[in-house]
C-alpha cells in the first residue's frame, strides 16, 4: 500500500555574580531537558525520549518530545503521529518528518506541546482501506490510547487539546481511532488513506483536515471521505493545488528557492479557495478541510501535511467538544502564548463578554474589558467574531 522513503567561550576568571548563580540551575536544567543539535546530529529522534509502556496489547515503544521549559503547573497539548508501513517509529521520525511541523521551533514557541510517535505493535493500526471496525479497536491503536492515558499520569497535559495524525497505514488508523474515540481528540489529520465512510457521523465529531495526492489511487480515499461528510450535510473546505514533492529533501530544495513556504505548499491553488480564503476559513473555525494535491503521489500527502504552514494554526485552534480557539493578540499587536478567544456559537448569546478558564469555569466579577489581565490563562467567550 505504501512506498516510504529516509565557540567555545573562554573561561571567565571572575567569580559568578549573584544573578549568574541564580540562573545557573535553570540553565543546566534546560540543557539537560533539550539536547543540542550537536548532540543529536540534527535528527528529530535525538530531541525526543525513547520510552516503553506495557499496554494490555503488548509493549508499546514510542518517542516523546517534551517541550522546552516544561513546568508541571501548566497544561500542554499533545500531538500523536502514527507512522506508515515499511519503517519504524524512529526511522519514520528521522527520515520522513513524522515529528513535523510540530517540533519546529516556531511552532513550539507559539504553542509549547508534547509530541508522541508510537511504534505499531502489529501489522495495522486498524481501519486499513476503510475496513469496518465492528465497534472493536485494533490492538495497536488500543495500545496508543493506553499509552496516552499513562502519559497523563506522568505529565501535565491539556486533555482538551489532543491532536491525532497519521500517514497511509497511520492515516487509516487515525480514522479508526476517532471513529471509536470520537470525543477524545480535538483534531485529526489523516493523510493518504481513508476510513470507514459508513461511520462518518461518528468520525465527524472530530474536526478533520485530510491531505491526499491526486495520483495516489486517483485520490479516491480522500475524495470518498470528503464526499461522505458532504453527503451528511457537513461543510468541507476543498483546497486543490499543485504539489508533487515526495521526500523531505525535495521539500527543503523547493522551499529554499521559494519566496514563502505557502508558495510551495499551495502552489497554483485553484479558485475559489485561495491561500487567503483558506486562512480566513481556518480563522472562522472551519472543522473540515480536504486538500488534494495535483501531481502528488502517496508520499506527497504526508509531506504536504508535514510542512503545511497553516496546519498547526488550524489544529491548535481546536478544542475537544467543538470549540474554536485562536491565540489572543498581545498589547503590541502580536500574539502571546496561551491566550485565546473561545467561540461557542450556540451558547454565545448566553455568555457574551464573560471570561472563562480553559475548563470553562467562569471568572466571576470580571468584564471582557479586563481580558488583557488574563490573556495568559483565560478564554474569552464572544459572539463568533474577533
Amino acid at each position: 500500500m505504501e512506498n516510504n522513503p529516509e565557540t567555545k567561550r573562554k573561561a571567565v576568571s571572575q567569580p559568578p555574580s549573584r544573578i549568574h548563580r541564580a540562573l545557573l540551575p535553570a540553565l543546566l536544567l534546560a540543557c539537560a531537558l533539550t539536547p543540542s543539535m550537536a548532540q543529536t546530529g540534527g535528527k528529530d529522534s535525538g530531541k525526543m525520549l525513547d520510552k516503553t509502556f506495557q499496554s494490555s496489547a503488548g509493549a508499546l515503544k514510542y518517542l516523546l518530545f517534551v517541550p522546552q521549559g516544561y513546568v508541571a503547573t501548566r497544561k500542554y497539548p499533545l500531538v500523536v503521529a502514527l507512522r506508515g508501513t515499511g519503517t519504524t517509529y524512529i526511522g519514520a521520525t528521522d527520515n520522513f518528518d513524522m515529528a513535523h511541523p510540530w517540533i519546529e521551533d516556531s511552532i513550539q514557541a507559539r504553542v509549547p506541546h508534547f509530541i508522541m510517535v508510537p511504534e505499531c505493535i502489529s501489522g495495522t493500526w486498524g481501519g486499513l482501506a476503510g475496513a469496518a471496525s465492528n465497534g472493536v479497536m485494533a490492538g495497536a491503536s488500543k495500545a496508543v490510547i493506553e499509552g496516552i492515558e499513562d502519559l497523563k499520569k506522568q505529565y501535565s497535559l491539556d486533555t482538551n487539546r489532543f491532536i491525532l495524525t497519521g500517514f497511509s497505514l497511520g492515516g487509516s488508523g487515525t480514522y479508526h481511532i476517532i471513529e471509536l474515540k470520537p470525543d477524545y481528540f480535538a483534531a485529526a489529520i489523516p493523510t493518504s488513506a481513508g476510513g470507514d465512510s459508513s461511520q462518518i457521523e461518528s468520525i465527524a465529531r472530530t474536526p478533520v483536515w485530510h491531505h491526499q495526492g491526486a495520483n495516489d489511487g486517483g485520490g479516491a480515499p480522500g475524495r470518498r471521505m470528503a464526499l461522505a461528510l458532504e453527503n451528511h450535510k457537513y461543510k468541507v473546505v476543498r483546497m486543490v493545488c499543485e504539489f508533487n514533492i515526495s521526500t523531505p529533501a525535495a521539500w527543503n530544495n523547493a522551499v529554499q528557492a521559494a519566496a514563502r513556504p505557502e508558495d510551495v505548499s499551495f502552489k497554483n491553488a485553484r479558485a475559489p479557495v485561495t491561500v487567503d480564503s483558506l486562512r480566513r476559513a481556518i480563522d472562522a473555525g472551519a472543522p473540515y478541510i480536504y486538500t488534494e494535491l495535483i501531481g502528488g503521489n502517496h508520499e506527497a500527502g504526508w509531506i504536504n501535511a508535514a510542512h503545511n504552514p497553516l496546519l498547526a494554526r488550524w489544529a491548535f485552534s481546536k478544542v475537544r467538544g467543538g470549540a474554536t480557539v485562536a491565540l489572543a493578540p498581545g498589547r503590541g499587536g502580536g500574539s502571546e502564548r496561551n491566550g485565546a478567544f473561545l467561540s461557542f456559537t450556540e451558547v454565545s448569546h448566553k455568555s457574551a463578554g464573560g471570561i472563562f478558564t480553559i475548563t470553562g469555569q467562569r471568572l466571576n466579577g470580571l468584564a471582557s474589558s479586563e481580558e488583557a489581565r488574563f490573556r495568559q490563562k483565560a478564554l474569552i467567550l464572544h459572539n463568533g467574531t474577533r
